[in-house]
């Protein structure tokens, strides 16, 4: 147990690194997902069956297996035209956004749904073309909306990131793999681990339940 202590640094390095990929694969997700719900709900059947097919799809997929795909996928095509192989945290987050973006489109679309559509034709009634309206109205309401879910999102990808040590991303569940072959010591470094985590969890729930009240106000 002393010696898996000794080891608590270098688990904490790895925060940063699962902080890092959490939060850029949040980003990405949530800027595609936007983008996804607008253009779901504002364009023909065909483009709608697309994206719902897009959004049934990767979240009926598990995301290790998301993962698994983009990374060893990846390579094929790298090395079939000579380039280098992707980076694997590169390649867990371009997994994570495309799968967690299915995630964020429909949050999305269930937002811009609950935005009061008296807002929306008042803008086209005083002659404002449909992006201003999306900038101005709907993107603004659908961010104030979808805030409590987003929040639990966040919480729910910083998590997912623990996956991607199964490709050789030195996040933290990553690093205490590396701690137990160091101190044969399975119990003490994953305990800690948890520990970890739950810290991270804590402090996203805080952040989630101001963003709770800030929308009540």
């Amino acid at each position: 147990m002393n010696t898996t202590y000794a080891y608590l640094p270098y688990l904490v390095q790895g925060v940063t690194e699962s902080v890092a990929l959490g939060g850029a694969s949040f980003l990405v997700a949530t800027i595609f997902g936007l983008v996804l719900a607008l253009i779901r709900d504002n364009s023909s059947r065909f483009i709608q069956t697309l994206i719902t097919v897009y959004i049934s799809v990767f979240r009926a997929l598990p995301e290790l297996l998301t993962i698994l795909l983009t990374y060893y996928g990846s390579i094929v095509v790298t090395r079939s035209v000579g380039l280098p192989d992707l980076n694997p945290f590169a390649a867990a987050l371009i997994a994570l956004g495309v799968q967690i973006g299915s995630y964020a489109c429909q949050i999305f679309s269930d937002a811009y749904r609950a935005v009061p559509r008296g807002l929306i034709e008042a803008g086209h009634a005083v002659g404002m073309p449909s992006y201003k309206i999306n900038v101005r109205i709907a993107v603004p309401l659908m961010l104030r909306l979808a805030a409590p879910s987003l929040g639990s999102l966040l919480n729910v990808v910083i998590k997912f990131t623990a996956i991607a040590s199964v490709i050789g991303v030195t996040e933290l569940t990553r690093r205490a793999q590396i701690v137990v072959g160091a101190t044969h010591d399975p119990l003490a470094a994953f305990g800690c681990a948890a520990v970890i985590y739950l810290a991270i969890s804590a402090v996203l729930t805080i952040f989630q339940r101001r963003l709770e009240t800030a929308k009540q106000l």
